[in-house]
């Protein structure tokens, strides 16, 4: 196969989403294939990548849904300003793996360049969670079902499987870890993250966008610079009596969208691009899905496997804050300094809007190599329904 590049990444901020407060979320006026058009426009535009040379384009998003419903990613395309008028010939596809969804688009879009099918595409992902919610206000309204069948299965804890955050208490148990290290992590993906927004490392990735009342949105919202220890120790579970699993130590409701170019050598050269890393391996798996999380160690495990590498070989990882019990399981399964995990913040500091999220990881580790001049890193995520992903990419 051949060579494929991260050649440029870009997303809008990432705004605190509430469907009941939607004054809240700064995008809760704007649809999520006209701010994904707008973050594609603002990476062609960054880039001076002409429209026309981009021949495929996949869309990741968690809950295809209502107006996140995409044509098959035509939507996007067309209201984007340098792709509509001439991008009429470019592929598009919407994709939802969930939580993966994002790498999952990059993964679709590198695989036809690596066949030698496309030279230039691009790959996003969008999630508006104030107007389209999470899945069980759209099990109510019935947009959303489940099987009957599945319901009855022995095997199969369905009730559980079906709320993230049960199965995010399931893998704190089984993997033994605390409440305590818990609320740690995730006092400490504040502190990166606001550090790393003062030191402008964001800026590089974050665009000013406006939104549908024309406001320049340019912050990402969920970052908490002051909250401490005590305050998140103070924090009540959420899920379950007893439980360890609080708002402060999950990912929050968020709207947002990101988008990557990606190249073959020989476009990189015709279009005079300097990329961020090269993408070695993708791999995706299955885990028990009433303990989801565990399926961000298990891909990068096979993603490992895959690139012929070991843990002692990767310099920087982002592994997706959906929950702090999943870096954290996968830090202790392969014995991870926790100093490379996340080192600009994660989803709980930075939001997690499910179908960019994955965007973000790969391109904010690009940049992290690029940053930090080191050789490999590595992105994962759990994805809801049990399943993991995870990308290995190599600093040019």
């Amino acid at each position: 196969m051949r060579n494929v590049y991260l050649a440029d990444y870009a997303r809008s901020a990432f705004s605190r989403a509430h469907p009941r407060k939607p004054e809240v979320d700064a995008w809760a006026d704007t649809r999520s294939d006209a701010l994904l058009a707008s973050v594609l426009d603002g990476l062609l535009a960054r880039s001076d990548v002409d429209g026309a040379a981009v021949e495929d384009l996949s869309i990741g998003c968690a809950l295809p849904v209502k107006e996140q419903w995409s044509f098959g990613g035509r939507y996007p395309l067309w209201l984007a300003e340098r792709l509509g008028p001439k991008g009429q010939a470019c592929a598009t596809r919407q994709i939802d793996q969930q939580c993966g969804s994002g790498l999952a688009a990059l993964r679709n879009t590198a695989r036809e360049i690596q066949a030698g099918a496309v030279e230039v595409g691009m790959a996003g992902g969008v999630e508006n969670m104030t107007r389209v919610p999470m899945g069980p206000a759209l099990f109510k309204e019935g947009v959303l079902t489940s099987p009957d069948a599945l319901q009855q299965a022995d095997w199969l804890a369905l009730d559980v499987v079906l709320n993230m955050g049960l199965t995010a208490e399931r893998l704190a148990t089984s993997a033994g870890i605390s409440r305590a290290a818990m609320d740690a992590l995730a006092l400490s993906s504040h502190q990166r993250a606001a550090s790393a927004d003062a030191a402008g490392h964001f800026a590089g990735e974050r665009l000013t966008l406006n939104n549908a009342a024309g406001e320049p949105i340019s912050v990402d919202s969920n970052i908490r610079a002051d909250t401490s220890a005590e305050r998140l120790a103070g924090l009540d579970p959420v899920f379950m009596q007893g439980g360890m699993v609080t708002a402060g130590n999950s990912s929050p409701l968020t709207s947002g969208a990101a988008a990557t170019l990606l190249m073959s050598e020989p476009a990189l050269h015709q279009h005079g691009i300097s990329p961020l890393a090269r993408v070695v391996a993708i791999a995706d798996c299955g885990v028990k899905p009433e303990e989801m999380g565990a399926g961000a160690a298990a891909a990068i495990q096979r993603a490992l496997k895959q690139a012929q590498l070991t843990p002692n070989d990767i310099s920087v990882w982002e592994i997706n804050e959906a929950f702090a019990a999943v870096p954290l399981d996968a830090m202790g399964k392969l014995s991870l300094d926790p100093e490379n995990v996340n080192i600009w913040g994660g989803a709980m500091a930075l939001g997690h809007p499910l179908g960019a999220t994955g965007i973000r990881l790969a391109g904010t580790l690009g940049r992290l190599l690029q940053h930090r001049q080191q050789r490999y890193g590595c992105a994962a995520a759990c994805i809801g329904g049990g399943q993991g992903i995870a990308i290995i990419l190599e600093r040019c």
